[in-house]
């Protein structure tokens, strides 16, 4: 994303809860920053405005026994999404 873009987000966990890190990076080696965090969390929505050029997303993790799925609806302004394991 480039600085100042905005992306709508709403992303939902079915069947469980997660902890999350939405976050940015400028770039190789540079320091990443977190918007928002949070633990044991079904959801969330609202509008990501990227502070500056490069990557933004979110960092999911799944602290109970059963899979989880997650549903990611984003609309704005990147240039791309990539699924990242």
């Amino acid at each position: 994303m480039a600085k100042g873009a905005q992306v709508t987000f709403d992303w939902s966990v079915k069947d469980g809860v997660v902890d999350y890190d939405m976050h940015g990076t400028p770039g190789p080696g540079a320091k990443e920053k977190s918007y928002k965090t949070g633990r044991a969390v079904a959801g969330d929505t609202g509008v990501l405005t990227a502070e500056f050029d490069g990557g933004h997303g979110w960092f999911w993790r799944n602290r109970g026994t059963k899979p989880v799925t997650i549903i990611l609806r984003t609309k704005g302004a990147y240039a791309e999404i990539k699924r990242m394991i």
